[in-house]
């Protein structure tokens, strides 16, 4: 199998946001473990066909660092907590939804998106209780621009993160 040499910077384009497959491998690595060394890393990397230093890691994980946010989830059955998603759609078009998303964005969520298809909005909250969960969705339904509110509660999950970052 032979080897590519790669440059020690993040992808190769000057859009400083810009992952490549690298980078994304990188991630996976450091989503399995977070403390692995950059030298085990760079063998990793080695094995699939990608040969850098542990000092261009370093460097590329420092960039990783600035464009990326810390995201641990936990078993919400291991706890005394649940993680609800509602869903929203409105009606009156794009200040409709913009007004709806603003509101949200106050509330306590901890992920709110906005997209097309058969919702407008959605939002994601960690909450103690059903009743949490009851004053959660009220407050949303109570947005004057929300028309129909649904909600799920996960009980359960399979993280599946290479699929996330579309690692080959």
């Amino acid at each position: 199998m032979s080897t590519r040499q790669f440059t020690p910077c993040m992808s190769n384009t000057s859009d400083s946001t810009t992952i490549d497959e690298i980078d994304r491998r990188i991630l996976a690595i450091l989503a399995k473990d977070p403390r692995i060394p950059y030298s085990d890393i760079s063998k990793e990397l080695a094995e699939g066909g990608f040969e850098l230093s542990s000092e261009a890691i370093r460097q590329r994980v420092t960039s990783l660092l600035e464009i990326t946010t810390s995201f641990f989830l936990l078993r919400p059955d291991t706890h005394e907590w649940e993680i609800v998603l509602i869903t929203v759609q409105t009606d009156g078009g794009t200040s409709a939804k913009a007004e709806a998303f603003e509101a949200m964005s106050d509330m306590n969520f901890w992920f709110v998106g906005s997209g097309f298809g058969t919702v407008d909005l959605y939002a994601h909250a960690t909450v103690s209780s059903t009743a949490e969960v009851d004053r959660l969705v009220n407050d949303v339904r109570e947005i004057d621009a929300a028309s129909e509110v649904d909600y799920f509660i996960e009980t359960e999950r399979t993280p599946a993160v290479e699929r996330y970052l579309q690692v080959e």
